[in-house]
């Protein structure tokens, strides 16, 4: 969840949105996108900033996607409660009831995370109340049973994964995979984006820990959304697009996938599932901003594919591979190594982070940060994003 509100003309953004569906119904159901069932899933835990009402919607779009991404397997369920202002009880456990009613699949154990800041990037939280522990010890035993090693993927603060790393590194660094970490301001300067804020020195701790970090900055420094000039100029290391107008994104996605959305978009209080069944109502014409579709699809193993009449969609290379477009890859993003040292700064009685280029005998930590390299990256995302929402 984050609270920007940078907004562009749609119009740059809108090609090759509203035409994807119609195309995609056709190619992606006949062909499919998803994981083989004889290939091993991959073991993920999720830490979500989720709320119902919404904090920011966002959320929601991350949930449906994830949950049609059948290379995943969502091992464990996190709801981070670091948002100062709501309660425990508005967690989004609506929205996990719906997706699992309209994917079918089993929905994976949940607890709530830990409630308070870290006071130090080495602190194991032991002091916390018992209620608000569960996050923490889900991780762990969750690790402890998993026979494979294990993504982390976390969109909100970093709290609960810093504090488990904190009480058992040596689990972590023996069963952690990769980390997915969906914060910050890329990879120099100070570090004010909001994610960040709920808890910097869970951030910090974290992203210094040694762990195999994939590190997503929700923005860019000055907060402006990617352009062809920050490709070009080597800054665009940010995962942040906007999606145009939600009703064309959702114009050909099932009924009751739209009557999830507008469940999350209206702030309903109604029964959430029987709401899935009645007849959709019109979806709001609205932009909303995104971050999460291309760190999703790398660590599902998926890459995009252009097709021949100008769309693009999302899939594994083996799919691609099977239906002779393994050809037709197109490099949008990537992950580039990277090492930093921080520093914290006190202004205004808050702490911020600033992190400076450091050589690798300075730190051990093994980052790679997220990077657009498409000067039509806004307009890709949207579009394999409507794919994907397609096809849930």
């Amino acid at each position: 969840m984050r609270h920007y509100s940078i907004f562009s003309p749609a119009g740059a953004f809108r090609t090759g949105v509203c035409l994807a569906g119609a195309f995609l119904a056709g190619f992606l159901l006949l062909t499919g996108c998803n994981a083989s069932p004889d290939k091993q899933r991959i073991p993920m835990i999720y830490s979500t900033d989720l709320f119902q009402p919404p904090e920011d919607p966002d959320d929601h779009y991350d949930l449906a996607m994830l949950s049609g991404l059948d290379e995943i397997e969502l091992k464990a369920m996190i709801f981070d409660i670091s948002t100062a202002h709501r309660k425990p009880d508005e967690i989004g456990i609506s929205a996990l009831e719906q997706i699992t009613k309209i994917t079918g699949r089993t929905p994976p154990p949940w607890k709530i995370g830990l409630r308070n800041p870290l006071r130090s990037p080495d602190d194991k939280a032991f002091d916390q109340p018992e209620e608000f522990q569960g996050g923490v010890e889900l991780i762990l035993s969750t690790l402890q049973q998993s026979k494979e090693k294990v993504v982390m993927f976390l969109v909100g603060s970093c709290r609960d994964f810093t504090v488990a790393f904190n009480r058992n590194p040596e689990l972590l660094k023996k069963k952690v995979k990769a980390v997915y970490v969906n914060a910050g301001n890329g990879p120099k300067g100070r570090q004010t984006e909001w994610n960040v804020t709920l808890d910097p020195y869970a951030y910090v701790g974290l992203m210094h820990s040694g762990l195999p970090v994939y590190w997503c900055p929700c923005i860019t420094e000055d907060y402006h959304l990617c352009s062809p000039d920050d490709v070009a100029d080597g800054k665009a290391f940010c995962t942040y697009y906007i999606v145009p107008n939600q009703a064309e994104l959702l114009a050909t996605a099932r009924p009751i996938v739209k009557n999830y959305f507008i469940y999350a978009l209206s702030r309903s209080k109604e029964e959430p599932l029987s709401f899935l069944d009645r007849e959709p109502q019109p979806l709001p014409e609205k932009p909303r901003n995104m971050w999460c579709t291309g760190p999703f699809l790398h660590a599902a193993g998926r890459e995009i594919y252009r097709t021949r009449d100008g769309r693009w969609f999302a899939s594994t290379p083996e799919r691609a591979k099977a239906i002779g477009l393994e050809s037709a890859a197109i490099s949008v993003f990537n992950f580039e190594p990277v090492h930093v040292q921080y520093r914290m700064r006190n202004e205004n009685a808050k702490l911020i982070p600033e992190f400076y280029d450091a050589t690798p005998a300075e730190t051990a930590a093994s980052i790679q940060v997220f990077r657009y390299i498409h000067p039509d990256f806004n307009v890709i995302m949207s579009s394999v994003l409507a794919g994907l929402l397609e096809t849930l």
